[in-house]
């Protein structure tokens, strides 16, 4: 057990020796890894030429991010990366709440801010004020 650990402490040494200076992991890189086995996975079921080519090139662009100096635009494409991820999780929560919501509440996007507006669906005209900008926006629900 001594052995197996002193090895583990100077393979733990040589590994932060190796990534010294370098970007390390973050989301964008991890989240290519985790693309690339299920490319590689679906590459057993799908004889396709781009899963091929993907599974090929999403290691590659992952170490290669991993391991790279540039700091700076390595942190500019993962803030990037995270704003789109953060949208379209975004998206789908708004979609899943909407379809969930469909038979108590309407929606509406603000044409001042494009914030959306939940309104009880009742019948008749309403007033609703945007809680984002403070327009005052007249609905008409059926």
């Amino acid at each position: 057990m001594q052995n197996f650990l002193q090895y583990y402490i100077k393979l733990r040494e040589k590994y932060g020796k190796l990534l010294e200076g370098r970007h390390g992991i973050d989301s964008l890189s991890r989240d290519l890894l985790i693309a690339w086995l299920v490319t590689g996975f679906l590459n057993g079921f799908i004889r396709s030429g781009i899963v091929t080519l993907a599974a090929l090139l999403l290691p590659i662009v992952s170490l290669l991010r991993i391991f790279s100096k540039n700091d700076v635009r390595r942190g500019i494409e993962n803030r990037k990366y995270l704003s789109a991820r953060k949208k379209t999780a975004d998206f789908f929560k708004l979609s899943a709440r909407k379809f969930k919501e469909r038979k108590t509440h309407k929606y509406y996007e603000c044409s001042n801010c494009s914030a959306v507006i939940r309104v009880k669906r009742e019948k008749g005209e309403h007033t609703v004020v945007c809680p984002k900008c403070g327009k005052e926006l007249h609905v008409k629900i059926r």
